[in-house]
């Protein structure tokens, strides 16, 4: 996949996809080797830049999780040491409830399900009630 043109370097770094203004993911920076997203691979940004990029995400998420996800949507987070959390660590809830394989988790009045999955933190969620 080619590397998009990207824009608003300095805070959330986005790219035009077709006319459509889009947001890259997390940003991850190896020392030496440069700044990665998943989806393109190596991207031209600074790792200051890509600090500062997945710290505006990070916000951007929660905003979105607490203001505009209805019944039916959801992402991904992270389970770790009992408490729901972003990629960055930033904790989502520590009000969760494990059955089986089946993670329900509370964000203010909103309720989440996802699934566990074996060796991996992460999991997929949908928003349930």
């Amino acid at each position: 996949m080619q590397t998009p043109n990207l824009e608003n370097l300095g805070s959330l770094i986005t790219y035009n996809d077709e006319g459509t203004p889009r947001c890259l993911g997390y940003l991850m920076d190896f020392t030496g080797h440069g700044v990665f997203d998943a989806n393109y691979g190596k991207v031209e940004v600074s790792p200051e830049h890509a600090s500062i990029h997945n710290k505006l995400l990070d916000e951007a998420m929660l905003k979105g999780l607490d203001e505009s996800c209805a019944v039916g949507q959801g992402g991904t987070f992270y389970y770790v040491n009992g408490q729901v959390t972003t990629f960055m660590g930033t904790v989502v809830s520590e009000n969760t409830r494990i059955n089986g394989k089946s993670l329900t988790f509370q964000r203010g009045s909103k309720t989440y399900r996802g699934r566990l999955q074996k060796d991996a933190d992460c999991f997929n969620f949908r928003r349930v009630a």
